[in-house]
């Protein structure tokens, strides 16, 4: 009903009624084309014969989604639908503009494109919203989602009507895409290691609860303290702002956070390696709650602290242990970053005031951590005559492809691709949150959009917050899995359904 709908919408339109965008022309073989700001929509010979080599092209035939950044008067959207009609592909047409959609209906008949099954259709849609119907929540090996088995037609007589909006999404994309290139790394890197973690720790399902709990539960806002050099600049004030918000610290602050006694709320590490843990080896946060996963390395939770919380697993191994159990442990989601699963967790929470400090995201003043940071004295332990310390620090400066970037006063500071990476994963999520502020303590850090910088005098002026970080605590739940059921799952694994589903990992099992 809807398809039918539309195209006798588009063909009520008559073409005295076109907005005046188009210049109707008509192709060598008698079908119609146009001319938009001089530019020819479409071949002036044989517009159908264009697109349809065009749609079978051999690097569209290899990929589940094609994307179209607009459409001229749809020559190409009716060929590929009649190309791939038989198959279970999936057709994205992203077009801000709804005048030229409809007047496209008017000029050509459409029926073919609107049979597709797996049809999408974006009209009018705000740039950072189209990622999410790109995305194939199908897919579940990590790094080929949607963005990545796609093929896009960005083609400049489509887009020009309005470049600067498909610019913005092709921006968007190509992060992504960037995004999935650096988890499909890291997979081959710690796949197996990750696997390792999971099951050595499966049986913490049945002895830790999840984060579940917490969900919505508070509107206090939240501090969230990165292990940035500029951080030095908020400690003297830390006793006092923990008055005024829920504090939660990376695990590479933790450290230089204890020597200056101080214990944050919560404390979170989600990274599987070894070295992760040495960040928070041998301290002692008693009045703390430690946030990690099931991939962590296993020494994590003997960590002394108040409690160990769990949040849902990022990775198929633990996904397939939560999905067996039924248990909901609470997902914090991704972004490459340990501070982007802190900003998580405070929105989770249901904050939507979120300060920060130390999330520097770049190297001001050419220093790489806070003075007294884990990472630093690491650098400082395992130093030696040919590799020093200041060299260590030097490859940290330069090691990922450095580049110049902004801070919040509109000085150049010193960053790299991996964190600009990071400040995008902020960027797009602020975006997509427009209900939560995040303000910033430390405006020497990599500016990104959506932060403010706020002083030390503003945060210090918000209500305090004692009861309510109380009673947010409390909230806090006993959900623990069976352990029998662990116990037979882990007996078995992997099974048949997993391997199945996930038979990506069978390199690292």
């Amino acid at each position: 009903m809807y398809e039918d709908t539309i195209v006798q919408l588009g063909k009520a339109l008559k073409e005295g009624d076109l907005p005046p965008f188009w210049e109707i022309k008509s192709a060598k073989s008698g079908e119609i084309s146009a001319v938009e700001g001089g530019l020819s929509l479409h071949s002036a010979y044989n517009p159908v014969r264009e697109a349809g080599n065009a749609v079978k092209q051999k690097e569209v035939a290899e990929k589940s989604i094609t994307i179209f950044f607009g459409f001229g008067l749809g020559y190409h959207l009716i060929e590929w639908a009649k190309e791939y009609k038989n198959t279970n592909k999936k057709l994205i047409i992203i077009e801000p503009d709804i005048a030229h959609f409809f007047a496209a209906l008017s000029l050509l008949d459409w029926k073919e494109v609107f049979k597709v099954q797996q049809l999408v259709i974006a009209l009018n849609c705000q740039e950072e919203n189209i990622l999410s119907l790109i995305e194939d929540q199908n897919k579940v090996n990590i790094g080929n989602t949607g963005v990545s088995d796609s093929f896009i037609f960005n083609l400049p007589p489509f887009t020009a009507h309005a470049q600067n909006y498909f610019n913005t999404v092709k921006t968007i994309i190509d992060r992504n895409i960037q995004k999935n290139k650096i988890n499909e790394a890291t997979l081959k890197k710690f796949g197996k290691l990750w696997c390792k973690n999971s099951l050595k720790n499966a049986l913490q399902l049945s002895r830790l609860s999840g984060i579940s709990s917490l969900e919505n539960k508070t509107k206090a806002p939240f501090l969230l303290l990165g292990a940035g050099p500029s951080l030095e600049e908020v400690l003297p004030y830390l006793k006092e702002l923990n008055r005024h918000f829920i504090t939660i610290s990376v695990e590479t602050a933790l450290g230089v956070l204890l020597k200056n006694d101080f214990q944050p709320d919560f404390i979170i590490l989600l990274d599987p390696q070894y070295w992760a843990y040495k960040h928070i080896a041998g301290l002692h946060a008693k009045k703390s709650i430690l946030i990690t996963e099931i991939t962590a390395y296993p020494s994590c939770f003997t960590f002394d602290c108040s409690q160990i919380l769990l949040c849902a697993s990022q990775f198929p191994v633990g996904k397939y242990f939560e999905k067996k159990l039924a248990i909901n442990l609470g997902d914090l989601g991704t972004g490459g970053s340990v501070a982007s699963s802190a900003w998580n967790f405070a929105h989770f929470a249901g904050s939507e005031i979120i300060y920060t400090a130390g999330l520097d995201l770049a190297f001001p003043e050419k220093e790489t951590h806070i003075r007294g940071s884990s990472a630093e004295q690491t650098f400082h332990k395992i130093s030696e005559k040919r590799n020093s310390s200041e060299k260590m620090g030097l490859r940290s400066l330069f090691s990922a492809n450095a580049q110049k970037g902004t801070d919040y006063r509109g000085m150049p500071v010193l960053t790299d691709s991996r964190m600009k990476m990071f400040a995008w994963w902020f960027e797009s999520r602020l975006a997509a949150c427009p209900q939560v502020k995040t303000y910033t303590l430390c405006p020497k850090g990599l500016k990104i959009p959506g932060i403010e910088v706020a002083s030390i005098e503003k945060a210090l002026s918000l209500p305090l917050i004692e009861k309510e970080k109380n009673d947010f605590i409390k909230s806090i739940k006993k959900s623990c899995a069976d352990e029998e059921k662990i116990r037979e799952l882990l007996k078995n694994f992997p099974q048949k359904d997993f391997i199945e589903e996930n038979d990506f990992l069978l390199p690292y099992l």
